[in-house]
């Protein structure tokens, strides 16, 4: 299925300004729609307050949310005046149930882009987490030093042959058939035959849609995320796809180390599927 309709979670405070451009530029590469969503948290009054919390106070701070994502949605237009169609949607909802909200939200939509986190456990890392673990879809993670448009030459698929690379994949094929090149790696020991990498099927799979792929074997040093990060920069790679692992509990979101890893030090875009 091509990329057609796309979401960008707008960061209202400017830290995600990477990701408005990328997604604007991304809309515009294939002839998608994008939807901005802009979060606009409401606040209750503070736990065992005794009288009358100002209302007035509590409704100036949403509102304040929402003016900021008006203002972010509209220096995402001025970014990208070839911008084919777009639209800015608003999520009013306390915190945890904004995270839900986005999360069922981005089910109706091909892609979700996200920019990292300024911290660990950051507003935009939990609304991005609830949409890998929640949507059912995929989500584009862009680094917060991004600087470059999107490219999709160079492509690096990260292979253990589980379940959510294996979506990951399926997700990214209209990306992938944009490359020039596409390098399929599993971590594995020097005396791992060359057939018997996880990713030896899943390359000829790859090639017989046409696409030019390669596998290469990356030994462990170290962490997973670590090495993956330090390959795709030594290979100039474009985008990093790779399963995105963890699962839910209550409203909470368990990250596995390598997605984690991924998250917090991302050097270049990432998408992730669960």
């Amino acid at each position: 299925m091509a990329i057609k309709d796309i979401l960008l979670l707008l960061d209202n405070d400017g830290e995600g300004q990477p990701a408005s451009a990328y997604a604007g530029a991304m809309a515009q590469a294939f002839g998608a729609h994008l939807t901005a969503a802009g979060i606009a948290y409401e606040i209750l009054a503070p736990a065992g307050y005794a009288g009358d919390y100002p209302y007035e106070i509590l409704a100036a701070v949403t509102e304040q949310s929402r003016e900021r994502a008006a203002k972010a949605y509209e220096t995402l237009r001025a970014a990208s005046p070839d911008m084919l169609r777009s639209e800015l949607v608003e999520i009013d909802a306390l915190p945890g149930q904004a995270r839900d909200e986005f999360a069922r939200l981005a089910r109706h939509f091909d892609l979700t882009i996200v920019g990292q986190g300024k911290e660990p456990n950051s507003d935009t890392d939990l609304m991005a987490e609830a949409a890998l673990f929640g949507s059912g879809r995929p989500v584009l993670f862009v680094p917060r030093i991004q600087t470059k448009p999107p490219c999709f030459d160079r492509a690096l698929v990260a292979w253990d042959g589980s379940q959510p690379a294996a979506r990951a994949l399926a997700d990214a094929m209209p990306m992938l058939e944009k490359a020039t090149r596409i390098e399929v790696v599993s971590i594995a020991g020097p005396h791992t035959a060359y057939k018997d990498l996880p990713g030896f099927n899943i390359t000829r799979h790859l090639a017989r849609h046409g696409l030019n792929a390669e596998l290469k074997r990356l030994p462990l040093s170290g962490d997973v995320g670590d090495t993956l990060l330090s390959y795709a920069a030594d290979a100039g790679s474009d985008y990093l796809i790779m399963g995105g692992y963890g699962h839910s509990r209550l409203r909470e979101f368990i990250l596995g180390g390598t997605t984690r890893t991924i998250m917090t030090t991302m050097t270049l875009p990432v998408l992730m599927s669960h």
